[in-house]
Protein backbone atom coordinates (compact mmCIF):
# COMPACT_ATOMS: atom_id res chain seq x y z
CA UNK A 1 0.00 0.00 0.00
CA UNK A 2 1.19 3.50 -0.94
CA UNK A 3 2.75 5.39 1.98
CA UNK A 4 1.11 8.89 0.80
CA UNK A 5 -2.04 7.21 -0.06
CA UNK A 6 -2.71 6.22 3.42
CA UNK A 7 -2.42 10.16 4.98
CA UNK A 8 -5.94 11.55 5.18
CA UNK A 9 -6.24 15.00 3.57
CA UNK A 10 -7.86 17.16 6.18
CA UNK A 11 -10.66 19.59 4.83
CA UNK A 12 -11.12 23.11 5.35
CA UNK A 13 -14.17 24.74 7.03
CA UNK A 14 -14.33 27.10 4.05
CA UNK A 15 -14.46 23.89 1.65
CA UNK A 16 -18.01 21.64 1.02
CA UNK A 17 -17.23 18.33 -0.08
CA UNK A 18 -19.22 16.07 -2.03
CA UNK A 19 -19.16 12.82 -3.34
CA UNK A 20 -20.71 10.68 -6.25
CA UNK A 21 -19.65 7.81 -7.13
CA UNK A 22 -15.80 7.94 -8.36
CA UNK A 23 -16.15 12.20 -8.39
CA UNK A 24 -15.46 14.24 -5.49
CA UNK A 25 -16.60 17.99 -5.72
CA UNK A 26 -14.83 20.87 -3.90
CA UNK A 27 -17.37 23.91 -3.48
CA UNK A 28 -16.24 27.30 -1.42
CA UNK A 29 -19.29 29.13 -2.82
CA UNK A 30 -17.11 30.93 -5.11
CA UNK A 31 -15.56 28.58 -7.24
CA UNK A 32 -16.42 24.82 -7.94
CA UNK A 33 -13.86 21.67 -8.83
CA UNK A 34 -14.57 18.16 -9.65
CA UNK A 35 -12.07 14.90 -9.24
CA UNK A 36 -12.62 11.91 -11.14
CA UNK A 37 -11.16 9.13 -8.84
CA UNK A 38 -9.69 6.39 -10.43
CA UNK A 39 -11.33 2.92 -10.70
CA UNK A 40 -10.21 0.34 -7.88
CA UNK A 41 -9.83 3.82 -5.35
CA UNK A 42 -12.33 3.94 -2.62
CA UNK A 43 -12.86 6.92 -0.92
CA UNK A 44 -14.47 7.88 2.37
CA UNK A 45 -15.63 11.21 3.70
CA UNK A 46 -15.16 11.64 7.42
CA UNK A 47 -14.49 13.72 10.73
CA UNK A 48 -13.42 16.75 7.95
CA UNK A 49 -10.95 14.41 6.41
CA UNK A 50 -10.78 12.07 3.07
CA UNK A 51 -9.12 9.03 3.11
CA UNK A 52 -8.41 7.10 0.24
CA UNK A 53 -7.68 3.42 -0.03
CA UNK A 54 -7.70 0.60 -2.38
CA UNK A 55 -10.98 -1.64 -2.77
CA UNK A 56 -9.20 -4.47 -4.21
CA UNK A 57 -5.83 -4.99 -2.51
CA UNK A 58 -4.75 -7.84 -4.93
CA UNK A 59 -4.30 -5.10 -7.98
CA UNK A 60 -0.45 -4.75 -8.04
CA UNK A 61 -0.29 -1.10 -8.97
CA UNK A 62 -3.41 0.00 -7.18
CA UNK A 63 -1.43 1.68 -4.73
CA UNK A 64 0.09 3.92 -7.32
CA UNK A 65 -3.24 5.16 -8.02
CA UNK A 66 -3.85 5.60 -4.47
CA UNK A 67 -1.02 8.36 -3.72
CA UNK A 68 -1.47 9.92 -6.79
CA UNK A 69 -5.46 10.50 -6.09
CA UNK A 70 -4.15 11.57 -2.96
CA UNK A 71 -1.55 13.64 -4.23
CA UNK A 72 -4.00 15.63 -6.62
CA UNK A 73 -7.03 15.70 -4.10
CA UNK A 74 -4.49 17.96 -1.47
CA UNK A 75 -3.27 20.03 -4.20
CA UNK A 76 -6.55 20.76 -5.17
CA UNK A 77 -7.79 21.48 -1.45
CA UNK A 78 -4.12 23.74 -0.84
CA UNK A 79 -5.39 25.33 -4.84
CA UNK A 80 -8.39 26.21 -2.98
CA UNK A 81 -7.32 27.92 0.05
CA UNK A 82 -4.31 30.16 -1.36
CA UNK A 83 -3.70 29.97 -5.29
CA UNK A 84 -0.41 28.79 -6.49
CA UNK A 85 2.12 30.84 -7.87
CA UNK A 86 5.08 31.29 -10.25
CA UNK A 87 6.93 33.52 -10.84
CA UNK A 88 9.12 33.67 -14.27
CA UNK A 89 12.05 35.92 -15.28
CA UNK A 90 12.82 37.33 -18.64
CA UNK A 91 16.43 37.71 -19.43
CA UNK A 92 17.97 39.49 -22.54
CA UNK A 93 18.20 42.60 -24.40
CA UNK A 94 14.87 44.03 -25.89
CA UNK A 95 13.26 40.96 -24.62
CA UNK A 96 9.69 41.92 -22.96
CA UNK A 97 6.02 41.26 -21.63
CA UNK A 98 2.59 42.60 -21.53
CA UNK A 99 -0.98 41.49 -20.51
CA UNK A 100 -4.08 42.33 -22.03
CA UNK A 101 -7.08 40.98 -21.52
CA UNK A 102 -6.25 37.19 -20.57
CA UNK A 103 -3.65 37.17 -23.34
CA UNK A 104 0.58 37.18 -22.81
CA UNK A 105 2.41 39.04 -25.46
CA UNK A 106 5.89 38.39 -25.85
CA UNK A 107 8.61 39.78 -27.29
CA UNK A 108 11.61 37.44 -27.35
CA UNK A 109 14.09 38.07 -29.49
CA UNK A 110 12.30 36.45 -32.81
CA UNK A 111 11.25 38.44 -35.81
CA UNK A 112 8.08 38.22 -34.48
CA UNK A 113 5.52 38.76 -31.42
CA UNK A 114 4.34 35.76 -29.73
CA UNK A 115 0.65 35.87 -28.31
CA UNK A 116 -0.27 33.30 -25.50
CA UNK A 117 -3.62 32.61 -24.61
CA UNK A 118 -4.14 32.06 -20.97
CA UNK A 119 -6.48 29.28 -19.89
CA UNK A 120 -9.50 30.74 -17.86
CA UNK A 121 -8.40 29.68 -14.23
CA UNK A 122 -4.85 31.11 -15.10
CA UNK A 123 -4.19 35.16 -14.74
CA UNK A 124 -0.56 36.77 -15.82
CA UNK A 125 0.25 39.96 -14.34
CA UNK A 126 3.66 41.36 -15.82
CA UNK A 127 5.84 43.05 -12.79
CA UNK A 128 8.97 44.88 -12.71
CA UNK A 129 10.74 44.99 -16.03
CA UNK A 130 11.11 41.46 -16.56
CA UNK A 131 9.12 39.07 -14.20
CA UNK A 132 5.76 37.50 -15.14
CA UNK A 133 3.77 36.55 -12.24
CA UNK A 134 1.34 33.03 -13.07
CA UNK A 135 -1.09 32.42 -10.51
CA UNK A 136 -4.11 29.71 -10.37
CA UNK A 137 -5.76 27.40 -7.85
CA UNK A 138 -4.75 23.88 -10.04
CA UNK A 139 -1.01 23.63 -9.24
CA UNK A 140 -0.74 21.31 -12.33
CA UNK A 141 -2.06 24.13 -14.67
CA UNK A 142 0.00 26.85 -13.16
CA UNK A 143 2.84 24.75 -14.07
CA UNK A 144 2.07 23.70 -17.59
CA UNK A 145 1.30 27.41 -18.91
CA UNK A 146 4.97 28.43 -16.85
CA UNK A 147 6.47 25.30 -18.77
CA UNK A 148 4.94 26.35 -22.05
CA UNK A 149 5.80 30.41 -21.66
CA UNK A 150 9.62 28.94 -20.94
CA UNK A 151 9.61 26.53 -24.15
CA UNK A 152 9.32 29.75 -26.52
CA UNK A 153 12.54 30.62 -25.32
CA UNK A 154 14.98 28.60 -23.24
CA UNK A 155 17.71 30.26 -21.66
CA UNK A 156 20.65 29.58 -23.25
CA UNK A 157 23.76 28.59 -21.41
CA UNK A 158 26.41 31.35 -22.34
CA UNK A 159 24.54 34.74 -21.98
CA UNK A 160 21.88 33.16 -19.60
CA UNK A 161 19.38 34.98 -22.13
CA UNK A 162 15.66 33.60 -22.33
CA UNK A 163 12.84 33.11 -19.79
CA UNK A 164 13.45 30.96 -16.45
CA UNK A 165 11.67 29.98 -13.20
CA UNK A 166 12.89 33.09 -10.82
CA UNK A 167 16.12 31.78 -8.27
CA UNK A 168 16.46 28.94 -10.89
CA UNK A 169 20.03 28.37 -11.95
CA UNK A 170 21.65 27.95 -14.85
CA UNK A 171 24.54 25.59 -16.20
CA UNK A 172 26.24 28.20 -17.97
CA UNK A 173 29.29 27.79 -20.08
CA UNK A 174 32.46 29.54 -20.60
CA UNK A 175 32.75 31.12 -24.08
CA UNK A 176 35.35 31.02 -26.66
CA UNK A 177 39.05 31.60 -25.77
CA UNK A 178 41.35 33.85 -27.02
Amino acid sequence: MSRVGKLPVIIPDTIKVSIAGSVVTFDTGKVKKTYKISNGVKIEFADKALKLSAADKKISDISMFVGMDRSNIKNLVAGLQTPFKTILEINGVGYKASVDKGVLALTLGYSHEIHYALPKDITAVYEKPNLITITGDDKVLVGQVASEIISFRKPEPYKGKGVKILGKAILRKEGKKK
